[in-house]
């Protein structure tokens, strides 16, 4: 490539044979053509790599590199990383999709203001085994330019309330920024974009939010690590809101407001590990599952985060009320009913969550 693109996409690829053409040529299709899409091979033993290979042949905007060793999806970034030769990059999934116009949009809005980084908003798209869709669900924040460190720091609770913060697909970086902080990729299940994040945050001085729907985030039933059965699940969950926490807590702006925003995040998770604990393959008796909730009644964010409830809509009101009183058995049977719902009925589970 003789003259640097303004965008670098970086997609790990790991064994996506059947989503991989929709994803490259979902990038292909953009309006704005100035851009270079760096595709990151991480050992697949599927047809990836040929793809791959096939649509580097074909446009001269795309490389392709090929790990000799599997090392994980933030490796497979650190690498991509190094390669970029863009000024904004964003860290695109191989089994979602771009919308056509999503480069121009944030060309236009990064013309009329610098940033750091810049995020849009998604579509999240629920898809059951036979992979048919059985649901969307719009995921959006409105639009602002912040351009002080301080309004940055305070917009990261609101952000991610509406479950927008954590992911890396949603955010083009200043690549210049990116290198100048150096913040490693981490390499942990379900928390390592969000902990990137949390870390880059740190230094964030200019933020750009767009009310654009530029990403089609595919929720695929028992293949994401949300869908699959984690055992340590809840443990994830609660380290992001210690890691958010924490955040607000060294820049001592860990408000009323946002212990109330983590403690709705805390009883969703809290409810979320419940059900979880319902399944067959958490291997625990009723016994163990009243002890797991008695536990937490006694941990030190219970009694932080609690205090300051204030639930809206009236899934989450039931939730607080049974967690704030303690009500071991009613919160278990809520929980087995969620559960029950979930499997047999997961569109009706999906409305729920969104109505919550």
């Amino acid at each position: 490539m003789q003259n640097s693109p303004f965008f670098s996409i970086v997609m790990p690829v790991y064994n996506v044979e059947e989503y991989l053409p929709q994803a490259v040529e979902s990038v292909l299709a953009q309006t704005f053509s100035d851009f270079e899409l760096i595709l990151v091979d991480d050992c697949s033993s599927d047809s990836s790599e040929s793809i791959c290979s096939m649509y580097a042949e074909k446009d001269s905007r795309i490389q392709t590199v090929f790990l000799s060793e599997n090392g994980g999806a933030s490796h497979a970034r650190t690498v991509g990383l190094q390669k970029v030769q863009g000024q904004y990059v964003l860290f695109a999934d191989s089994d979602d999709t771009l919308s056509a116009e999503l480069l121009q949009t944030v060309y236009d809005a990064l013309q009329a203001q610098y940033a750091d980084v810049i995020m849009f908003n998604a579509v999240e798209i629920y898809v059951d085994a036979e992979q048919s869709v059985y649901d969307k669900l719009e995921v959006c924040y409105p639009a602002h330019v912040f351009t002080a460190q301080e309004q940055v720091r305070k917009s990261v609770i609101e952000i991610e309330k509406t479950t927008l913060f954590g992911y890396l697909w949603n955010k083009f970086y200043n690549v210049q920024f990116l290198r100048r902080i150096a913040v490693p990729f981490c390499n942990m299940p379900l928390n390592e974009d969000f902990k990137f994040n949390i870390d880059i945050f740190q230094n964030v001085s200019s933020l750009i939010t767009l009310d654009y729907i530029g990403y089609q985030y595919y929720k695929r039933d028992n293949q994401s690590l949300t869908c699959k059965f984690v055992k340590n699940y809840f443990d994830l969950q609660i380290m992001r809101i210690e890691l958010l926490l924490g955040f607000y807590q060294n820049f001592d702006m860990c408000t009323e407001d946002v212990k109330e925003i983590l403690c709705g995040i805390y009883v969703r998770s809290l409810f979320s590990a419940l059900q979880r604990n319902c399944d067959a393959r958490a291997e625990l008796h009723t016994k163990e599952r009243k002890a797991f909730l008695k536990a937490q009644f006694h941990s030190d964010l219970y009694r932080e985060l609690m205090p300051f409830s204030n639930p809206n809509g009236m899934l989450l009101r039931v939730m607080n009320i049974l967690l704030r009183k303690k009500q071991t058995l009613g919160a278990l049977f809520a929980a087995r009913i969620i559960y029950f719902v979930k499997e047999k009925f997961p569109i009706v589970f999906s409305r729920l969550k969104q109505n919550r």
